[in-house]
């Protein structure tokens, strides 16, 4: 039987229930708490503990819409032998405190979601967190407190963006992070410190960071200094900075210690210590913790089996828990001994659901350009009732973004499509976060040409290299990789068909219809708006919509507000007046990705079935 008309034991059905997405680890006294987003329950997000089940109940659901992202949208304490929690409640946007098995209480005012929070940190008697109000097209953001009682008083304002807000160990003082438009936080953002005088924020004051540097995750190591994330020297590297504002580098390595901060709670360093943080370095097939000892400045790295870990792990000093995952492992809750540096226990258990004799061999590679060396994740077709000789279909895959980048492991969406005989080419295009700044910013001035040169170069190399079949070669992507998708079928004649998620269209469309946090995104990546329109349209997949010949299957959800159905729709008319082979599926409710069981079961079926028919080939649902 051909690759791509294998029978695989894992159908749609099975992705959808095995598809619950895990994040956001806290430890909370003895206890163990994470966010469990639940498909087959229409996407709801619940807060999890080890030791007490599910902590809110229907139709309660823990999340944000700051910066339409989401995030970790919820703080829990131990209350003695009982708890409390504050979340984001997703229908309303409100805060609710929870004190243990009472109902939940909301604790600020129904705004019909103008207002959201997101970055709770602890005080007495309430918490003090990042506000967002969207109004009338207008968007603010301030540091806030919000008591118990639902007393409300604002912190501090003056930039358009705000994260990672931590009070000093003797609390005299705040810090946090902060940048303003144009700039994205992998942009330049600048580390401030204030004093905290009888509750309110004085002599504000920026130690670190510039618009060319973007700084992030500052953590207090005692009462006047910080440990955090600078990028002056060309990669995310450890630091440190005391409130005078005398900053020194404590790691000076080509290796990745930060993140794209698209979600506000992302977390890069824990203070362990007088003299130890712990970070997450490492190439992108092989992600690791450290310990690091900042009198002598050594890196001790934690064993393990896994090669991935999730930059929203939670420490208390003593204990660690995370997000692993490795090309046999989905996303799996661990605790770490610091002390013997290694994995203590496994808390929530993520393995395939399917044997793992069907785990896919994964690996990344390099394709040399005149400029760049393109950096592409293989996930290899791997059935063992089936043997891949010669050529297997290739699916091209484009991340997010398009700052961000996909690491070398295990999954479900994929393990669908190689178990079924196809290779799976996930490329970090030039522009890609993952490999320093010198790489990342590759794509400015450059997207929407870089990023499907990338692509195409890809799919010639894998064809001369023996690995793709020329005659089945897919590509599939959502949002700027939906984008990306687009350019790459209208700009070649490689791909028997594409998929098309939430992608985008037409530029000028998107810089002028997108919510505020990515509202400048394009100045960078293409030029500001609208003094380079020419070139908004010069990109703009739509613009060159006469050459698209290849068929064409869209999927958009109805309520996006990041890429707004419109921009699905302009190609889904494009497809009807050329008469091309489409389909095109509008997902109601759902936004920027799709979280409910029945869009992720459509999805997939319909992308294998459209591809079946334009390769020539009769896959097995």
């Amino acid at each position: 039987m051909r690759p791509g008309e294998w029978r695989s034991p894992l159908s749609a059905k099975m992705v959808a229930k095995a598809g619950v997405t895990v994040s956001w680890p806290q430890l909370v006294g003895s206890d163990i708490w994470w966010v469990e987003t639940r498909p087959e329950d229409g996407g709801r997000r619940v807060i999890v503990s080890q030791q007490r089940g599910d902590l809110i109940d229907s139709p309660f659901s823990a999340s944000h819409t700051v910066h339409e992202m989401s995030g970790r949208s919820y703080l829990g304490e131990a209350n003695g032998d009982s708890y409390r929690i504050y979340f984001s409640n997703r229908a309303d946007q409100r805060i609710y405190l929870k004190d243990g098995d009472g109902a939940p209480i909301p604790i600020t005012p129904d705004t019909n979601k103008v207002d959201r929070y997101a970055e709770f940190i602890k005080i007495p008697n309430g918490i003090w967190c990042v506000r967002e109000q969207v109004k009338d097209g207008v968007t603010r953001r301030q540091l806030i407190e919000v008591l118990d009682s639902g007393e409300i008083r604002i912190l501090v304002t003056g930039h358009q963006f705000f994260a990672h807000p931590r009070i000093s160990p003797n609390g005299k003082y705040l810090s946090w992070i902060a940048w303003d438009h144009p700039f994205m936080p992998w942009d330049g953002t600048r580390l401030f410190i204030a004093e905290i005088v009888n509750g309110e924020i004085k002599n504000k004051k920026a130690v670190a960071g510039s618009d060319t540097n973007p700084v992030l995750s500052p953590e207090w190591l005692d009462e006047d200094t910080i440990i955090y994330i600078d990028e002056e020297g060309g990669w995310w590297n450890p630091w440190q900075v005391n409130i005078d504002g005398v900053r020194h580098q404590i790691i000076n390595e080509e290796s990745e210690w930060g993140f794209p901060a698209w979600q506000l709670g992302y977390q890069g360093i824990a203070i362990l210590d007088g003299q130890h943080v712990l970070g997450i370095h490492g190439p992108v097939n092989n992600r690791r913790f450290a310990i690091v000892n900042l009198k002598d400045k050594s890196i001790n790295d934690i064993e393990s089996h896994f090669s991935y870990f999730a930059p929203t792990f939670n420490s208390n000093g003593n204990r660690l828990v995370a997000f692993a995952a490795s090309n046999s492992d989905f996303a799996t809750l661990v605790e770490i001994d610091l002390i013997k540096r290694k994995i203590k226990d496994v808390i929530r258990p993520n393995p395939l659901p399917i044997p793992k004799e069907y785990a896919p061999r994964i690996s990344e590679i390099e394709i040399p350009t005149d400029s760049h060396n393109i950096k592409v994740i293989l996930h290899n077709a791997q059935n063992p009732e089936y043997k891949a000789d010669g050529l297997t279909p290739l699916l091209i895959h484009v991340h997010g973004g398009p700052t961000g980048h996909e690491f070398a492991v295990a999954d479900l969406d994929f393990l669908y499509w190689t178990t079924r005989g196809f290779t799976i080419a996930d490329i970090n295009h030039g522009g890609s976060s993952g490999y320093g700044a010198k790489y990342r910013h590759l794509l400015y001035g450059n997207w929407g040409v870089l990023d499907y040169q990338d692509v195409l170069a890809t799919v010639k190399y894998l064809i001369e290299s023996k690995v793709a079949d020329p005659k089945r070669i897919f590509i599939s992507g959502g949002s700027a990789g939906g984008f990306t998708v687009l350019n790459s079928i209208i700009h070649s004649d490689l791909f028997a068909a594409g998929a098309d998620y939430y992608g985008v269209a037409e530029l000028s469309a998107l810089a002028t219809d997108t919510h505020d946090f990515e509202s400048r995104y394009l100045d960078s990546m293409i030029g500001p708006y609208p003094e380079k329109a020419e070139l908004y349209k010069e990109r703009s997949p739509l613009t060159h919509a006469d050459k698209l010949n290849t068929p064409l299957i869209i999927f958009q959800g109805t309520e996006d507000p990041i890429v707004p159905p419109s921009q699905s729709e302009m190609f889904r008319d494009v497809c009807i007046k050329k008469g091309i082979t489409h389909k095109y599926f509008e997902f109601q409710g759902e936004a920027h990705g799709f979280v409910k069981a029945e869009s992720l079961i459509t999805s997939l079926e319909e992308t294998l079935k459209f591809f079946g028919a334009a390769g020539d080939f009769s896959p097995v649902p």
